[in-house]
């Protein structure tokens, strides 16, 4: 019984549709996004710490527009690990609510 329910899940995680790629989509642009508040807060954190040490404060362009105290490829390099890890995330709780079912409402018995 248990081989059966292994297979159907995996059958049904597999399968793709228009809502599963919606879902994906929002949850890589949801990692981009913590991503991106991430790097915010380790700039402020190190603005911070050079400004109640002393020391100079040296910024480097992002966007040819915007300027920010560390480097442009640490920046890439926090929105690409947002995004690989907001893939992941998708398809994990892709599979936990819509294939499992597994909610978080209480069940009765």
């Amino acid at each position: 019984m248990k081989k059966k329910k292994i297979n159907k899940i995996n059958k049904e995680t597999n399968r793709l549709s228009f809502k599963k790629i919606v879902y994906i989509v929002l949850t890589i642009f949801l990692g981009k996004l913590l991503g991106l508040i991430a790097f915010a807060l380790v700039s402020i954190n190190l603005v911070a710490f050079l400004e109640k040490n002393n020391l100079p404060v040296a910024y480097d362009r992002i966007f040819g527009i915007v300027y920010s105290p560390l480097p442009a490829y640490l920046f890439w390099l926090i929105i690409s690990i947002g995004a690989i890890g907001g893939f992941f995330l998708g398809l994990t709780w892709w599979r936990i609510v819509y294939v499992e079912h597994r909610h978080w409402r209480m069940k009765r018995k």
